[in-house]
C-alpha cells in the first residue's frame, strides 16, 4: 500500500477514526479508563461523536445495532474489565454475522515485552483478552508497532467489513498517539469472489429447477441484510413469482408489505396457513438462512431436501448438489439474470400474520390489556421510518406483526441474549439519524438487563418510545418451565427516566389506557425517552410463544 506523510504527522489513533467515518460511523460507543484515554481525545478532536454509555456491556450492544444498520459500529474501552465486559456482546455479534469493531486501550509497549503487574492485567496472562477475543472475532491483535500499524489496521477492517464479523484492536497506551505515515487513498476492500464454474453451475441448476415449478417459496434468511441484497431478493421474488416468508432470525420486514409476502413460517411454530403453503411448495428458495432451532420451530420443519435451494454465505445447495466457493450476493443477482423477465403484475396472496394494520383495531376502553390486544394496536402505531427492537417475549411477538413499508426490526433472536433489545435501541436511536423515531418492545425481565441506557437516552435527547411487557418476571421461561426464580421485583417502570432527568411515563392496566398512552407518545414535541408500562398477568403469552415454547419444553423433558 502506497504510503505518504500527512500533513504534521497522522498519529495510529487518528488513522483508525478517519477509517471509521470513511466507513459510515459517525458515531463511536465508549467508556473511559486509563489505558484507553489518549485515543478518547483524539475521537474528541476527530469527526465523530462520542457516545459513553452507562457500561460496556450495553455499549455493545448498542454499537452492534448501529452496525446492523450502518454497515459498521464501534464500541472503545479500556484494557482487562472494559474488554471482558464485552465479551457477550462480542459472542452475539459474531453469531449473527455484525461488523463490529472493538477497540481496547492497553498498557504500554514494554509492558507486553517485559510485564509489570499492573492493575486490570491478570498476572503472567498480557495476552489473556487476545486469547477470549481471538474465536470470537474474524481478527484479533495487538497493534504495537507503529511502522506496521495502518496497514494491520486497514487489513482489521477489511476483514471486519467482508466477512461482516466483528474485529477486536489492542492499542497499546503509547501507540495510540504515536506519529504515522497514514496510506493515501481509502481503504482497500476484501474482495471474496466466487467460483467462476461453481457459480455457473449453481445458477443453471437453481434456475432449471425453478423454471419448472408451479408452486414456490422465498425464505430470506438474516445475511439478506447484512449483505445489503434486500432489492435483489425482491427482484427475485417478481422474476419467479414465487411467495415470501419471513423467519424468526432476520424477519423480511422490507417485502412484508407486498402482496407476494404471505406471513412468517417457523416450522410447528407457524400459522397453519403458513406451514401448509411452505412445506407443500415444489421449489424452497432460501436465502442467506441459518437453519437454527429458533429458525425452524425446534427442527419440526418439514422441509424436503429435493426441493431445497438453499444459498448460503459461501455454499450453494441445489437438491443434495453441493457447489462450495459461490458467494451469496453473485449467485443471486446471477440468478436474477438467468431467469426469464416476468412482465406481469405479482399475484397477491393471503396473509396470515398474529397482528397487523390490515385488520381494524377498535379499542374497549374499560377491558384489561392483554398481550394479543397490545400487539394487535402496536400494528396500528408503527409507522413508516421507524426502527423497532425488541427482546425476548417482545421479540417473539414482534417477528409475527406484519410491519408497513419502511420499518427496520433490530432483534438478537438467533444468540438470543436477553437485555439486547433495549440497549440496540440506544445504538439504533444514533444510527437512524434526525427525526427517526425507534422504538423499544420489551420484556420487563429483558429491560432490567440494561434499563440504565435510559439515562443515556435522556442525555443525549434521543426520541425513543419503550413498551415494556410488564408481567413480573420472565415470561419466556414461565412457558417453558416455571418455577419462582422467574419472578423478579416489579418496578415503576413509567418513572424511571424521570429519575435520570427525563419525563414521566405512562402506566397501563385497560386499553383505554394504553390509547392514551399512544397518544401522548405520538404528540410529545420534547427529546428523550417515553416509558409505557404496560401491566400484564404473569403467564399472560402470546400465541407464538406458546407455539414455540411447547416444542422446546418438548425437546427438554
Amino acid at each position: 500500500m502506497t504510503q505518504t506523510n500527512s500533513p504534521g504527522g497522522a498519529t495510529i489513533g487518528a488513522h483508525l477514526l478517519r477509517r471509521l467515518k470513511e466507513l459510515g460511523c459517525d458515531h463511536i460507543f465508549g467508556i473511559p479508563g486509563d489505558f484507553i484515554l489518549p485515543f478518547f481525545d483524539q475521537i474528541l478532536a476527530s469527526e465523530l461523536e462520542l457516545v459513553s454509555p452507562c457500561n460496556e456491556f450495553n455499549g455493545g450492544y448498542a454499537a452492534d445495532a448501529y452496525a446492523r444498520i450502518r454497515g459498521i459500529g464501534a464500541m472503545a474501552v479500556t484494557y482487562g474489565p472494559g474488554g471482558m465486559s464485552m465479551v457477550n456482546a462480542v459472542a452475539g455479534a459474531y453469531s449473527e454475522n455484525v461488523p463490529l469493531v472493538v477497540i481496547s486501550g492497553g498498557p504500554e509497549t514494554r509492558d507486553y515485552l517485559s510485564p509489570r503487574l499492573l492493575h486490570h492485567v491478570i498476572e503472567g496472562k498480557i495476552n489473556a483478552t487476545i486469547d477470549v477475543f481471538r474465536p470470537l472475532t474474524v481478527c484479533a491483535e495487538v497493534i504495537s508497532d507503529p511502522a506496521t500499524a495502518p496497514a494491520r489496521i486497514d487489513a482489521a477492517l477489511a476483514q471486519c467489513i467482508a466477512h461482516k464479523l466483528p474485529i477486536y484492536l489492542e492499542l497499546p497506551r503509547d501507540v495510540q498517539t504515536a506519529k504515522i505515515a497514514a496510506p493515501a487513498g481509502a481503504l482497500t476492500p476484501l474482495r471474496i469472489e466466487s467460483d467462476d464454474e461453481a457459480l455457473k453451475k449453481a445458477v443453471a441448476h437453481a434456475a432449471g429447477m425453478i423454471r419448472h415449478c408451479e408452486h414456490g417459496v422465498i425464505l430470506p434468511g438474516h445475511l439478506v441484510q447484512r449483505e445489503r441484497l434486500e432489492a435483489e431478493t425482491i427482484k427475485l421474488l417478481h422474476a419467479t413469482g414465487f411467495a415470501a416468508a419471513s423467519m424468526v432470525t432476520g424477519k423480511a420486514d422490507y417485502l412484508e408489505h407486498l402482496p407476494q409476502s404471505i406471513g412468517t413460517y417457523q416450522g410447528s411454530g407457524s400459522p397453519p396457513a403458513v406451514r401448509e403453503q411452505v412445506e407443500n411448495a415444489d421449489v424452497i428458495l432460501t436465502l442467506g438462512l441459518v437453519e437454527s432451532d429458533f429458525n425452524l420451530g425446534g427442527f419440526t420443519a418439514r422441509l424436503r431436501d429435493e426441493r431445497m435451494i438453499r444459498a448460503g454465505r459461501d455454499v450453494v445447495r441445489v437438491g443434495e448438489t453441493c457447489f462450495r466457493g459461490v458467494r451469496l450476493a453473485e449467485f443471486m443477482r446471477a440468478l436474477i439474470e438467468a431467469l426469464p423477465q416476468n412482465n406481469k403484475p405479482p399475484v397477491p396472496m393471503e396473509k396470515h400474520f398474529g397482528h397487523s394494520a390490515r385488520q381494524p383495531y377498535t379499542p374497549r376502553p374499560d377491558s384489561p390489556i392483554t398481550t394479543r390486544r397490545l400487539f394487535d394496536r402496536l400494528a396500528h402505531f408503527f409507522r413508516s421510518g421507524d426502527i423497532v427492537t425488541a427482546d425476548a417475549s417482545g421479540l417473539i411477538e414482534t417477528i409475527f406483526t406484519e410491519f408497513p413499508a419502511g420499518v427496520r426490526l433490530i432483534g438478537q433472536s438467533y444468540w438470543a441474549s436477553i437485555g439486547y433489545g433495549f440497549a440496540a435501541g440506544l445504538g439504533a436511536a444514533f444510527a437512524g439519524g434526525s427525526g427517526t423515531r425507534v422504538v423499544c418492545v420489551e420484556g420487563d425481565g429483558s429491560f432490567q438487563m440494561t434499563a440504565q441506557e435510559l439515562s443515556t437516552m435522556v442525555r443525549y435527547g434521543r426520541d425513543v418510545v419503550v413498551v415494556v411487557l410488564n408481567n413480573k418476571g420472565y415470561v419466556t421461561e414461565r412457558v417453558i418451565h416455571d418455577g419462582p426464580y422467574n419472578n423478579i421485583q416489579d418496578w415503576k417502570y413509567h418513572r424511571l427516566a424521570e429519575v435520570f432527568g427525563g419525563a414521566a411515563g405512562a402506566e397501563v392496566f385497560s386499553e383505554g389506557d394504553l390509547e392514551q398512552a399512544l397518544a401522548r407518545a405520538n404528540e410529545r414535541r420534547h427529546p428523550g425517552p417515553f416509558v409505557i408500562n404496560v401491566h400484564l398477568e404473569p403467564m399472560d403469552a402470546s400465541e407464538a410463544l406458546k407455539r414455540m415454547s411447547d416444542e422446546m419444553r418438548a425437546r427438554t423433558a
